[in-house]
């Protein structure tokens, strides 16, 4: 019979190796991102995988118009995501 090894014993503290990164040299950088960018990133990314859900849904149902209709409008979701994580990130360099 062979004897249990020690990783399954007490939890470790998440906090438990901050001072052994800070005593390292390691940087901790917190950047706040402001309420409207984070709403517009959920509101993108749902946006984009239900447009793009429905597109695929139409091409298995042999339904082109809607399915072209989803996919521009998947693909105009993506260019949403591209300009707020620009617009995002300018601003976050301004302050």
């Amino acid at each position: 019979m062979q004897a249990m090894d020690d990783s399954e014993g007490e939890p470790v503290d998440p906090g438990a190796y901050d001072d052994d990164l800070e005593e390292e040299g390691a940087l901790i950088l917190v950047r706040q991102v402001p309420l409207g960018v984070v709403f517009a990133r959920i509101v993108v990314v749902s946006g984009m995988g239900i447009t793009g859900a429905l597109a695929i849904f139409f091409l298995i149902g042999l339904i082109w118009w809607p399915a072209l209709v989803s996919g521009g409008l998947t693909l105009v979701f993506l260019f949403l995501m591209f300009f707020i994580e620009r617009g995002a990130e300018a601003s976050a360099k301004k302050k």
